[in-house]
């Protein structure tokens, strides 16, 4: 069973890779195989297969290969052509350069994406795991060469070569590569070696006492209040404000403050007994607190009737 027919390319595919899946597809029309086909013999199933013919992603560099195997065809063109739409992919717009023309770290850092590109794009674990030294040190962490492949970080020297070791490039071109990274790496701030702990610092300044803390807050506080007072925003406390009185300066109307007449007629008035008048209105005001007051109950409550019932048991 031949299976259901491709869809046409999108038309959103960028040239590269619509060029790449064409030439698969050629190559597939050409062998006479069908899906199920090709994928038995590439040692791949079908559905990746058909998702590296749909030209909607870049495949993998071995589903190419493995397909280009199966198809009869040599892998060298299907492997130029993976690595131009790769990079289109992942560096679109950049060009290739060499050793002696790069001229900047960034595109140092491009250099080392079309390195990883040529090797056929592995992932970062396991380029961490083909950098690792003899003895089982890591020399490559993932985490840091994410970092440096985004350009957050610099490349150290160490990381730089076992970089290059593990996409196996030519020893020729690792040397050229290894005095670009000089020439642009020269002034980078040395990082300390993986496992390393930081280092103590001895000369940090001593702790502030709380009369030192006192001393430089008070001068602040004083430039503030006399900002304060210049813009009118503090007023000078007199003997009246700081008796909790307020300002005695503050206009108050002419009748608020009594003369000395009326001070003494409030004295007097004040140790005069009182009248007739006064002692009735005091007993009319107590009878009425009296009765809107309940009454206090004195003595255990009564007893609860009980119900009466006709007649006798």
């Amino acid at each position: 069973m031949a299976g259901r027919p491709l869809s046409p390319i999108p038309a959103s595919t960028p040239p590269e890779l619509r060029a790449l899946v064409v030439r698969l597809r050629n190559a597939k029309d050409a062998s006479g195989k069908t899906f199920e086909a090709l994928a038995k013999d590439g040692g791949v199933s079908e559905s990746v297969v058909r998702r590296a013919l749909a030209g909607k992603r870049v495949p993998l560099m071995e589903t190419v290969k493995a397909i280009t195997r199966a198809c009869g065809r040599t892998e060298d063109d299907m492997a130029r052509a993976w690595h131009a739409a790769k990079a289109e992919e992942v560096l679109p717009g950049a060009r290739e350069l060499g050793p002696k023309m790069v001229s900047s770290r960034a595109e140092l850092v491009e250099s080392m994406i079309f390195m990883r590109i040529t090797g056929g794009y592995p992932p970062l674990h396991q380029l961490e795991k083909a950098g690792s030294a003899p003895d089982g040190r890591t020399r490559l962490p993932h985490s840091t060469l994410h970092l440096v492949l985004e350009g957050r970080i610099p490349p150290t020297e160490t990381l730089f070569t076992a970089f290059m070791e593990a996409l196996s490039v030519p020893a020729a071109d690792r040397r050229n590569w290894l005095d670009a990274h000089r020439r642009l790496f020269a002034d980078a701030p040395a990082r300390r070696p993986f496992g390393q702990p930081p280092p103590v610092v001895r000369d940090e300044p001593p702790a502030l006492t709380s009369c030192e803390a006192a001393e430089r807050a008070l001068p602040r506080l004083e430039r503030d209040e006399e900002i304060k007072r210049k813009t009118g925003q503090l007023k000078e406390p007199d003997d009246y404000e700081l008796l909790g009185l307020g300002y005695l300066n503050a206009p108050t109307p002419d009748d608020q403050w009594p003369d000395e007449d009326e001070l003494a007629a409030w004295e007097a008035e004040a140790a005069a007994p009182p009248t007739q008048e006064q002692i009735a209105l005091r007993e009319k005001m107590r009878a009425m607190i009296d009765r809107t007051e309940p009454a206090r109950r004195v003595g255990p409550p009564p007893r609860a009737s009980r119900p009466q019932h006709g007649g006798s048991f």
